[in-house]
């Protein structure tokens, strides 16, 4: 029931290196006006990223209200964010540390469903026009998972500026699926399957560039 309701939901190196997180938040911002566009322009893509200002702890228990915090950060997709952690009995036992392994842990879990709905996508459609478009797609959901996969790993160490950036290279990648699929005679299940996965990796940068101050 849950998942049928986000589905459904009307609106997505080294520590040293330094950059203006703001373009990242206007890069996500802008594809959420286009909602339907996920696609990022190249030039717009970012060599690093420095953290937010942030007063969160790692050590901070999670609490309803500090959820509403958190889901209420720029870019972030509230009402998605918010339902998706409440679902979850598992959010309130955790300290903020511990929410950032399982956002991500969870984000590498659909990330692997999608992968496999893509393959099999591009294993069965009859249409000679969508086999290119699959099989790229396929490759951008291998490489976002590596990236979430990398992510995990900086989270739990808390590097938690490289796990942003790790983040944030999955959902840009992942706009490069969508924009491949645009316009295309696609069935219904797959665009709001990708921008789940989307909100997902926006969720995870976000939260983690605020324990990376």
């Amino acid at each position: 029931m849950y998942i049928s309701y986000i589905y459904n939901e009307e609106s997505y190196p080294t520590s040293k290196n330094t950059h203006n997180y703001s373009s990242i938040f206007k890069t996500m911002a802008f594809s959420y006006v286009k909602r339907n566009i996920f696609s990022i322009l190249p030039i717009l893509v970012l060599l690093s990223i420095t953290p937010l200002s942030s007063s969160f702890s790692p050590n901070d228990k999670v609490t309803k209200e500090l959820v509403n915090q958190l889901c209420s950060q720029p870019t972030i997709y509230k009402h998605f964010c918010v339902a998706w952690l409440n679902s979850d009995p598992k959010t309130f036992t955790l300290d903020l540390h511990g929410l950032m392994g399982m956002v991500i842990e969870k984000t590498e879990l659909l990330g692997y469903k999608n992968l496999a709905m893509m393959k099999g996508l591009a294993r069965t459609t009859t249409d000679p026009n969508l086999k290119i478009p699959y099989g790229s797609c396929v490759t951008d959901y291998e490489s976002s998972i590596k990236a979430i996969e990398g992510a995990k790993g900086f989270a739990s160490s808390k590097e938690y500026l490289l796990a942003t950036k790790a983040t944030f290279e999955a959902f840009n990648t992942i706009s490069d699926c969508e924009a491949l699929l645009e316009q295309q005679p696609i069935p219904a299940y797959v665009s709001p399957r990708n921008l789940m996965f989307e909100r997902m990796c926006n969720i995870d940068t976000v939260f983690t560039n605020l324990l990376a101050s």
